[in-house]
């Protein structure tokens, strides 16, 4: 949203938050039909993805340049095909496998490495999500429940434990992510990572404000998803 409070842009990562909460919902509700609503998601994707190009970062309803236009980030990508996996029983399933498929030939790594971004065009500054971090545990969970890589367990020996290193308060953002891969890692067969997002969430929750609103989002999307998993039952949290 701009300063008027209307659409500036889309992008494919949101859309790719949208479907994997639409096949929530749908879970939880088995009356509500969400099919017409993801299907429109998958066919935008599918008008901005192709063999030869994955989407960009961002589609701006005016002309304005983005320095995010200058690469492809391997976390966007990553969040589309989860939720293109989420809905694989309520769209049709061609053009659902089709713009998949498409996006995991873009996003899966030749090495064992797992890349921040590829397709860079020009310089990018320097920031958290520019160069490596905790964050890409999010990354390789999302793409792990997917596919199996090698690049993706690395990222998870290279960055668990190792969540708070550096922390700035003053940006959650990406520790929250980690956290979330942590999440995903932790029930996908690594049960430690589950206590090291709980001890780490601790940390973090304290130093939240009311500055993010996203943040905050997150903060309490974690707090619920760990104690549904039987942490966080402490009187603290009560």
């Amino acid at each position: 949203m701009n300063e008027h409070g209307e659409p500036e842009f889309a992008y494919p990562e949101i859309t790719g938050y949208y479907l994997s909460w639409l096949a929530f919902v749908a879970s939880l509700r088995q009356g509500l039909d969400v099919r017409p609503a993801a299907t429109a998601a998958v066919e935008w994707l599918g008008t901005v993805t192709s063999a030869d190009r994955p989407p960009a970062t961002r589609y701006y309803f005016g002309d304005r340049a983005d320095w995010r236009n200058a690469a492809t980030f391997t976390f966007d990508l990553a969040m589309v095909c989860r939720g293109l996996h989420a809905v694989r029983r309520l769209v049709p399933e061609h053009s659902r496998r089709d713009v998949l498929q498409k996006l995991l030939r873009h996003v899966m790594p030749a090495s064992d490495v797992l890349p921040v971004f590829i397709n860079m065009q020009r310089e990018l500054p320097d920031r958290w999500s520019t160069r490596p971090g905790p964050f890409q545990l999010k990354t390789a969970a999302a793409l792990l429940s997917i596919q199996e890589h090698p690049a993706f367990w690395k990222m998870f020996y290279r960055w668990n434990g190792r969540v708070l290193d550096g922390l700035d308060a003053g940006e959650l953002h990406a520790a929250f992510y980690a956290l979330e891969g942590l999440v995903q890692f932790g029930v996908s067969g690594k049960p430690e990572a589950l206590h090291e997002a709980t001890g780490c969430f601790e940390v973090l929750f304290g130093c939240i404000d009311d500055a993010r609103s996203d943040v905050i989002a997150q903060g309490l999307g974690l707090g619920c998803t760990l104690r549904s998993l039987g942490f966080l039952r402490t009187n603290r949290w009560n």
